[in-house]
């Protein structure tokens, strides 16, 4: 062992839970040290300004770590596609930014259904919303308030981002259909903010954006948490959280640079590793006292995975539309269907946002359903029908948290520093599967509404090959309301080390019907809060208090 550190809270993990955790505490003038076992990556370093962007994004720049098979990476196995991207900002340097909340309903699903594992939230939408508020203003989210089928929201840093033709063209066929609709809120700015301009709606938002208008972490959370003396140490992979006599004591790391292994000590430890890095670390470190890895006493850790039930649904129409111009995710979104109706044949409901397109490659390589442009005789008149008139209608399902969901460890593969990879096994439920079949209806129909479809593909039920591929990943270390049903207590508390928390998209309980980082960075700065103002009370805890027994922040 080459060196030791001492802090006060040690947070492994710099993307958007760690980010917002770091930040929040070190505001406080708590002493942090974050561990990314990636590096910065500079915007202008994404492929967006060479003429082979498009591509790059399905190559080097991939989604899939698999595939883009970056020295930082880990390998995933299993039999599905988990998108996450490792460095300084996690997931957020490739996410499309859109910026919707749960809903207050989805916090209580467990007394709606309690279908396949389902459970209450511990926290209701009202105790969070102050967090959401909170977060929402360190990062800057555009936004048109009054949306009547949502709680009200504060005013954003700027207003909604413009719809365009394609807003234009799919609100008049909701309007037409008299269902509920609204523009979208988005993490990418409208108005300079900081250091951050404003989007200039050049639409490349998933390669990375080089004016900072995106509210990737590294942008948005870290220069402030650096501001305020975080030490955060880039390319440190951890390879395990050290424990003794049931308390979290720090971690050891590799310096992926140099080869050295080092250790940092600390009162409190945070995990932030995502729903699929959290659980990995957790089983990784299986110790005494802790043999099926830490805070899995219950089995539970790596459980419930959720990915949401999703499927495209591409429309081609007979007028241009300029999709491809400004911001990449949804412009607006129905909540029409997004409240169970057991009288559909399934319980939960569903999101329908409307996308945009992409340039001139992706039209031909397919758009996002497959529907390739011929090659030969037949290419321009495909070419010149398609590009720039098309819609994309995203059906966003709520998935059950089934228990068999999981990340579990391959004992046969290893990462680049010889520690076993994920192992991830995901199936569709057979309601998840009704509830996308009937979403796709509804999107047809709203299409139809719109008028002059010419063309239409899906990427079928969780995908064009086979189960949905990880966006969106998700409670596999959730919170709940007894050491019997989860991994941590309302607080992000572990219930088995009780200054151990976990602030990622793996402590959501449900994963309601909308994209989750808006939320999972609302629970991250609460927990943050809690840690800040009950620093005293954890370091003298040697059991996780039950949820009625927890101090209040």
């Amino acid at each position: 062992m080459a060196a030791y550190t001492e802090t006060d809270v040690l947070v492994i993990g710099a993307g958007a839970g760690g980010g917002a955790v770091s930040k929040r505490l070190s505001d406080a003038g708590i002493k942090v040290v974050c561990l990314e076992q990636g590096d910065w990556v500079h915007a202008m370093d994404h492929p967006h300004m060479y003429d082979g962007w498009e591509l790059e994004r399905k190559r080097s720049w991939s989604f899939e770590p698999n595939v883009r098979k970056f020295p930082e990476d880990y390998p995933v196995t299993g039999n599905t596609t988990p998108y996450t991207f490792t460095g300084v900002g996690g997931s957020t340097l490739h996410y499309a930014a859109a910026w919707p909340r749960f809903k207050p309903v989805d916090f209580r699903k467990g007394t709606e259904h309690g279908v396949e594992g389902t459970i209450d939230w511990p926290i209701s939408y009202e105790e969070l919303e102050p967090f959401y508020a909170i977060n929402d203003a360190e990062i800057g989210v555009a936004r048109r308030t009054g949306d009547p089928g949502n709680p009200a929201r504060p005013e954003g840093w700027g207003p909604a981002s413009r719809g365009g033709k394609v807003g234009h063209k799919m609100g008049s066929g909701f309007d037409k259909l008299g269902w509920h609709w609204w523009p979208a809120d988005n993490a990418i700015l409208t108005r300079t903010k900081d250091n951050r301009l404003a989007c200039n709606d050049c639409g490349f938002c998933l390669a990375g954006c080089p004016r900072h208008s995106i509210a990737s972490t590294d942008v948005s959370y870290w220069p402030a948490a650096l501001r305020n003396g975080v030490d955060l140490r880039v390319n440190a992979r951890v390879e395990q959280i050290n424990a003794k006599n049931g308390r979290a004591t720090g971690a050891t790391y590799i310096d992926r640079v140099t080869g050295q292994r080092h250790e940092v000590r600390a009162g409190i430890v945070v995990v932030a590793a995502n729903s699929i890095g959290t659980p990995r670390l957790l089983l990784m470190s299986a110790q005494q006292g802790h043999p099926d890895g830490l805070a899995n006493s219950n089995g539970l850790v790596g459980t419930h995975l959720m990915y949401h039930s999703w499927s495209f649904v591409d429309f081609w129409f007979d007028e241009p539309l300029e999709g491809f111009k400004g911001p990449e995710p949804a412009v607006l979104y129905s909540q029409e269907f997004y409240d169970s109706d057991p009288s559909r044949g399934f319980v939960n409901g569903f999101s329908l946002q409307v996308g945009t397109s992409l340039g001139a490659a992706t039209s031909a390589l397919g758009t996002n359903t497959g529907n390739l442009a011929p090659w030969g005789a037949g290419h321009r008149s495909f070419f010149n029908e398609h590009f720039g008139r098309h819609a994309l209608i995203y059906v966003q399902g709520e998935d059950l948290p089934v228990r068999t969901n999981r990340v579990t460890l391959d004992p046969d593969v290893k990462d680049s520093s010889g520690l076993p990879a994920p192992h991830v096994h995901y199936e569709l439920h057979e309601n998840d599967r009704r509830l996308v079949e009937w979403g796709q209806q509804r999107a047809r129909e709203a299409a139809d509404a719109a008028g002059g479809v010419i063309d239409t593909t899906t990427s079928g039920i969780g995908g064009i090959d086979g189960p949905p591929p990880g966006w969106h990943i998700m409670g596999t270390c959730r919170m709940g309301n007894t050491p019997e049903d989860s991994v941590t207590n309302k607080w992000n508390q572990t219930w088995d080390v009780p200054n151990l928390f976990i602030t990622d998209a793996s402590s959501l309980t449900t994963g309601a019907a909308v994209n989750p980082t808006s939320t999972l960075q609302a629970v991250a700065v609460r927990a943050a809060e809690y840690i800040k103002r009950r620093h005293r009370d954890i370091a003298s805890q040697t059991t996780t208090p039950s949820n009625a027994d927890a101090p209040a922040l």
